[in-house]
C-alpha cells in the first residue's frame, strides 16, 4: 500500500513540475533588421516533433516525404503552431516554448518576401547550394491539404514545404542514405511568457545552437 502511495506522490511531483514549467513565446518584432526565418535545413531529427527552427530533435519526428524521386522533391512540415517544445536556457533551466498560427503563417510570408527561398543548410553547419524552395503553403484543412495525399496530418496552421535538390551530394548520400529525414528553421524571433510579458531580447538561435549540440553530445555519449 505505501508502495502504491509513494509512486502516486512522485506522478504528482511530476505532473506539479511540468505544470509550473515557464511557457515562452516565439515571436516576430518586424522593427529589427533580422526578423523571421532567414535558412531552411535538413536535419535528422527536427524539433517539431514531426522530424524544424534551430531546434532539432525533440520527441517523434516529423520525416519529410520524397514526392518524386527523378525530379529530386522532397515535401514536409516546417513550423507546426501551438505545439511545446522542450528547451533548456543558458543556467540549465528546462521551458517549454511554441509559435501561434498567426506568427507562423507571418514567418512564412516574410521567408518568401524576403527572397529566401533558396538559403539552405544541412544540419545547422554548413550552407549548402542547389536547394531551392519551389512550394509553400499554410495547412488550412488537415483532411483536404496537398500533405494528406502523402499520409500527412498536420493540424491547421502548419507551415508546409516542397524543396528541389539539385545537390548532387545532399540527394546521394544525406536524402537517399537517410541522413537527413525532416526540415528544421534557423531565425530570429523575440521572446514572450505566458502571460504576455515581453521579455529581454535574446539571439535565440545561438543559445539553441549550443543547446542542441550539448543534447546531441550526451545521446552519442548514451
Amino acid at each position: 500500500m505505501k508502495k502504491k502511495d509513494d509512486n502516486k506522490k512522485k506522478k504528482k511531483k511530476k505532473k506539479k513540475k511540468y505544470d509550473a514549467m515557464k511557457l515562452v513565446e516565439f515571436v516576430l518584432n518586424e522593427q529589427d533588421a533580422d526578423v523571421g526565418v532567414f535558412a531552411i535545413s535538413l536535419v535528422e531529427d527536427p524539433a517539431i516533433e514531426e522530424n524544424f527552427m534551430y531546434f532539432s530533435k525533440t520527441g517523434k519526428p516529423q520525416k519529410f516525404a520524397t514526392l518524386n524521386d527523378e525530379k529530386r522533391i522532397v515535401m514536409g512540415a516546417v513550423m507546426i503552431p501551438d505545439m511545446p517544445i522542450l528547451r533548456m536556457d543558458a543556467d540549465g533551466n528546462q521551458f517549454n516554448c511554441y509559435f501561434s498560427k498567426d506568427t507562423i503563417r507571418r514567418v512564412e510570408e516574410l521567408y518568401m518576401i524576403n527572397s529566401k527561398h533558396q538559403s539552405a543548410t544541412l544540419g545547422h553547419e554548413r550552407a549548402v547550394n542547389g536547394i531551392t524552395t519551389i512550394e509553400t503553403w499554410i495547412v488550412e484543412d488537415s483532411k483536404i491539404d496537398k500533405s494528406a495525399l502523402q499520409g500527412f496530418n498536420y493540424p491547421v496552421g502548419t507551415w508546409v514545404a516542397c524543396m528541389k535538390i539539385e545537390n548532387e551530394d545532399v540527394w546521394s548520400n544525406y536524402i537517399k542514405e537517410g541522413e537527413v529525414k525532416g526540415f528544421s528553421i534557423e531565425g530570429y524571433f523575440d521572446t514572450k511568457d505566458s502571460k504576455g510579458i515581453k521579455m529581454e531580447k535574446e539571439d535565440v538561435l545561438e543559445k539553441l545552437r549550443q543547446i542542441i549540440k550539448d543534447s546531441e553530445n550526451k545521446t552519442k555519449k548514451n
